[in-house]
């Protein structure tokens, strides 16, 4: 899910406060090095919500064409890597990811507008 930003482009720990500061209580909110992205420009920092192993969303920020990526992940290096690898095993989770990512999107909508 992409939100188009109007203003300022915030922060990685900008949008880590806000986000921990609405779902704290609920799940895990940590800043953490992007090994997600497909974008290999340099290393670079997101905001990851953890829910489970397994259900997860990583918070990206692209400052140059001011944008904000919330993205269903699996938090899990290892199960990332190893046993979600595949197609089939992803199509399972899309319905969490993307409530997870509908929550995020929703608090950051609220705080960036």
């Amino acid at each position: 899910m992409t939100l188009q930003l109007s203003g300022a482009t915030p922060t990685v720990n900008e949008l880590h406060t806000i986000i921990k500061k609405h779902l704290d209580g609920k799940y895990t909110c940590d800043v953490v090095h992007d090994r997600w992205s497909l974008n290999f420009s340099g290393p670079k920092q997101c905001v990851l919500i953890k829910k489970s192993g397994m259900i997860g969303v990583g918070v990206f920020v692209n400052e140059k064409k001011k944008i904000v990526d919330v993205d269903g992940i699996v938090p899990n290096q290892i199960l990332d890597r190893v046993v979600f690898g595949n197609f089939i095993t992803r199509l399972l989770l899309v319905s969490s990811w993307n409530k997870l990512e509908a929550e995020v999107a929703d608090v950051l909508n609220e705080k960036l507008s």
